[in-house]
């Protein structure tokens, strides 16, 4: 048995706002297909709030609103270093920080808002009266993403001209993927959902709309089972360079002719086809679900941070901003979750057994492993411009990144 309280908040936007989590031409809208929301789950023990899961619809949590809820969580006595807030990456929300203003300029209004809505949130749950519950764990296939670095031997003919890239992003059949969805069930007088997949929420075709993406698809299929007060925390894995996979190409000569000059694309979803796409993910949740077992040996919680200055990373980048790498033991299991985009590969280097988990408070970028360096493409060194890292990358990498996640 575990103790436990939840609860979920909506971070709707109510005027409209820009939408965070894509390079280049400001999405500014009120218009929303399915809504955003941030759940939260405290685990106890002897009613003693031990470690806390915060999940939010946004493409960034950030170092700003991070201190928030670290700082009310600390007003409960709560271990800054146990408490796992972690952002969805969906690419379809407002921006909560801002400090990368190319990939979406935050609304303060909106951000004080969620700020606050958030930190009530938190301070409702560590007040709140634990539960007790049972503990399942189960775990599923779903082939829903594919990896997005494709080597490429030839030119790009493209309207700046010729272009020689060793990487581009584009779909990579044979490339790295983690396909395993992993559930953790907690049963007590309400229903919470802990579960994990890796794969980039980013083929959502309302360009428009606010959206929670394949997330809030598979939130509402779990509500739909076990009630309207389930919490559900998703935790994303190192999907740095896995998206989902591509819509058939459109027919016609103007799109041959595109692929011979530049190679490979991917083509974005119709509804239908990401309705379809999402209920694949839904399915294979639900899937992991149904084949969960008890969870008999639950330690007690324990947690620890390792960081580094982001100047061990980027030469000449602010060493003052560290770039952190969690280490939560809950719910039976160790969680790794890293301050960046981490790419697939990094998953090679955690302690086995692991569950690998990205995008967590303040992300200062991708990291990819040092082979990645020398094949360039978006993840590797263009992205830095939109990050606002211009910086190169020190030799290393992977032995900075291996030991911090010891």
């Amino acid at each position: 048995m575990i103790e436990y309280t939840n609860i979920s908040v909506s971070i709707d936007p109510d005027h409209p706002v820009p939408l965070g989590g894509r390079a280049g031409g400001a999405r500014v809208t009120a218009d929303v297909h399915d809504p955003l929301e941030a759940n939260i789950i405290a685990i106890f023990e002897t009613g003693v709030c031990k470690a806390v899961f915060i999940s939010i619809d946004a493409v960034f949590v950030g170092r700003e609103l991070s201190d928030a809820l670290l700082k009310a969580c600390a007003g409960f006595g709560v271990d800054p270093q146990a408490v796992l807030i972690v952002a969805s990456h969906t690419h379809s929300a407002p921006a909560l920080e801002n400090t990368k203003p190319l990939l979406g300029t935050r609304c303060d209004d909106h951000f004080a808002s969620v700020r606050d809505r958030l930190v009530a949130a938190v301070s409702g749950a560590l007040g709140a009266k634990p539960k007790q519950a049972k503990l399942r764990k189960g775990r599923a296939i779903a082939q829903a993403g594919v990896n997005r670095r494709l080597p490429r031997r030839l030119p790009q003919l493209t309207s700046h001209g010729l272009r020689f890239e060793k990487t581009i992003m584009a779909p990579n059949v044979d490339g790295p993927v983690d396909p395993q969805i992993t559930a953790w069930v907690i049963e007590g007088e309400t229903t919470a959902i802990v579960w994990h997949y890796t794969c980039h929420p980013s083929g959502f075709p309302g360009e428009l709309e606010i959206s929670a993406d394949y997330p809030g698809q598979v939130r509402q299929a779990l509500r739909q089972r076990f009630g309207q007060d389930t919490a559900v925390i998703f935790l994303q894995g190192f999907a740095g360079d896995v998206r989902p996979v591509s819509a058939a190409s459109p027919g016609g000569v103007l799109p041959r002719l595109r692929q011979l000059a530049q190679g490979p694309c991917f083509h974005d979803m119709t509804m239908d086809g990401w309705l379809r796409w999402s209920s694949m993910i839904s399915d294979g949740v639900m899937g992991a679900i149904d084949a969960a077992q008890p969870v008999h040996d639950v330690a007690p919680a324990t947690a620890r941070i390792t960081s580094t200055a982001l100047d061990a990373l980027l030469a000449g980048a602010d060493r003052h901003r560290a770039v952190e790498i969690q280490h939560l033991n809950a719910l039976g299991e160790r969680f790794v979750a890293v301050s960046a985009e981490p790419l697939l590969g990094l998953r090679e280097l955690c302690p086995a057994g692991a569950v690998p988990v990205g995008y967590s408070r303040d992300v200062f970028g991708y990291w990819p492993r040092q082979t990645h360096i020398s094949q360039a493409g978006y993840e590797a060194n263009a992205f830095k411009q939109w990050f606002g890292v211009p910086y190169e990358w020190r030799t290393g990498l992977d032995q900075v990144f291996a030991r911090l996640v010891a």
